[in-house]
């Protein structure tokens, strides 16, 4: 089976961290041809294209910034020199097989687009709604999503309940060379716990929220602090600034960038916090499950299908300060943490290791289109 992944690009985010681990992982299954195309270019200081396999054949179009037609044109000229079997698209790429590709596709085609948010974020724009909400209902389109919360907002957005719901997945991690030199930057403090936020710096993340968390916990708490790292690509300026604001003279407190070792961080981090205002299923929270890195987040997206309150993490019961800090008491407080982290690594093993989600994908694939 020749199968095509389509993405914007390979940047550091958790779609892209996705889409590079699904194709290495395809790449694994007897028969079958793998091709990861990025839209745009990629430097391999600030992406992920050196993960790639060398099972996976990459390509990249260097799309300009907006809407490049050059770019839809060598996209749909490329799919018809190489006749895939299956083409799955990522977050805005969907457009890059729009009509020019399905209305003159070769036949035997069968396309796919994974939905990795809330179907309202993922594709705000109403006309674009129409244009994909056509091909999901026509069929011309099959829709992936990726947890029980979102398949709920893909058929309140769209009015449909055709989607097939394969939650994401990560391979087992491994620390780096580079850990040692963390661990001496971040040394066992019997009076500090080690709080790690990764992700964008953007409004959705509500990382500002997550930080007077953390300042309000260790005004109030003498005995424990609170050392939070914030690691991530600083994309929208303006919070970055407001952070910038926020911890200007807060020795616990440090946003520290894009970090390419995140394993690193997660496996000497007492707890991994989210504190986003709205999620699909986050990568990072599999990759902090998987460490036994014990999750304190917002109740948002898939995160509550994913962990159980006090169980396999702490839950915070709405994306308000008051409540998170609620949650990073009730974890400071919880006497049962070595169960808790011990529960973090069962629930990846069970249910999100990257070998079982390209499985469900293949199935699906093989579901779809002539090859049964």
């Amino acid at each position: 089976m020749r199968i095509v992944h389509i993405i914007p690009s390979l940047s550091r985010g958790g779609a892209e961290r996705f889409v590079v681990d699904l194709c290495n992982a395809l790449a694994n299954i007897k028969d079958t041809e793998i091709y990861l195309i990025s839209l745009k270019d990629n430097a391999v200081q600030n992406s992920f294209v050196s993960e790639i396999s060398d099972r996976v054949t990459y390509i990249s179009f260097g799309k300009k910034a907006g809407f490049d037609p050059k770019v839809l044109l060598q996209v749909t000229q490329w799919i018809h020199k190489v006749k895939p079997d299956v083409v799955n698209t990522h977050t805005s790429s969907f457009e890059y097989l729009n009509i020019n590709v399905f209305f003159n596709v070769p036949s035997g085609i069968k396309t796919f687009h994974t939905v990795h948010n809330r179907a309202a974020q993922e594709c705000p724009n109403s006309l674009l709604k129409k244009v994909r909400s056509y091909y999901y209902r026509t069929g011309k389109v099959v829709p992936i999503t990726i947890s029980l919360d979102g398949k709920a907002t893909f058929k309140n957005y769209y009015d449909l309940t055709n989607d097939h719901l394969i939650v994401n997945g990560r391979p087992e991690l491994h620390v780096t060379p580079e850990l040692t030199e963390v661990r001496r930057t971040y040394p066992v403090n019997e009076k500090e716990y080690l709080l790690l936020n990764v992700g964008r710096v953007v409004e959705a993340k509500n990382q500002a929220m997550l930080v007077r968390s953390v300042q309000t916990f260790n005004r109030r708490v003498a005995d424990k602090k609170c050392r939070l790292l914030i690691i991530g690509d600083l994309r929208e300026q303006n919070v970055v600034n407001e952070l910038k604001d926020l911890i200007k003279g807060d020795p616990f407190i440090d946003l520290i960038g894009a970090k390419e070792n995140v394993v690193d961080y997660l496996s000497i981090a007492d707890a991994f916090c989210l504190s986003s205002h709205y999620e699909g299923m986050p990568i990072s929270l599999i990759e902090a499950l998987s460490l036994g890195c014990i999750p304190i987040c917002t109740p948002v997206g898939g995160i509550k299908e994913m962990l159980t309150d006090k169980v396999n993490g702490f839950l915070s019961n709405d994306t308000t300060e008051a409540a998170y800090l609620e949650a990073i008491m009730n974890f400071h407080l919880s006497d049962n943490k070595e169960h808790i982290k011990l529960n973090c690594v069962q629930t990846f093993a069970k249910n999100y290791h990257i070998r079982s989600t390209a499985e469900n994908y293949y199935a699906l694939y093989r579901q779809k289109t002539a090859l049964n």
